[in-house]
């Protein structure tokens, strides 16, 4: 089996190798309003780009109650109800349903569009994704 080892003085240090061998190596930005600017619509495009892979009618829509509950700072609990409204019979359906936007979001943008929140159990999204989303699938 493959193996990667990291050797580091402090901790500090092994997290910063660690996130440039995944990353790749930080890119010097002149102007840091425009290298801010140039993020932002970055991570659009990128959003723009899963949305647009993503085919499912499933995850299209759960990703639109994810989207919606996540601009008020709440979560999809994933409950019976839930479970019932998307005909599944167990909430292990929905691994396969998150799987599929979040492998193609990790290949285009190395992230999560849809992260499992322990606490509440239930799907969450970045508020600034789920704005994106919003806009792109308004409601039916």
């Amino acid at each position: 089996m493959p193996r990667v080892e990291f050797e580091a003085d402090s901790e500090e240090e092994l997290v910063a190798l660690a996130w440039r061998w995944v990353m790749g190596p930080k890119r010097q930005a002149r102007d840091p309003v425009t290298s801010a600017a140039d993020q932002a619509d970055l991570g659009r495009r990128q959003l723009g780009e899963v949305l647009n892979a993503i085919r499912g009618a499933d995850s299209r829509r759960l990703l639109r109650e994810v989207a919606e509950l996540s601009t008020h700072e709440q979560a999809l609990v994933l409950d019976a109800d839930l479970a019932a409204r998307y005909g599944k019979r167990t909430g292990t359906a929905f691994a396969g349903i998150v799987a599929g936007p979040n492998k193609v979001m990790r290949r285009i943008a190395r992230r999560d569009l849809i992260t499992w929140d322990a606490d509440a159990r239930g799907y969450r999204m970045d508020p600034a994704d789920a704005k994106i989303v919003l806009q792109r699938w308004p409601a039916a």
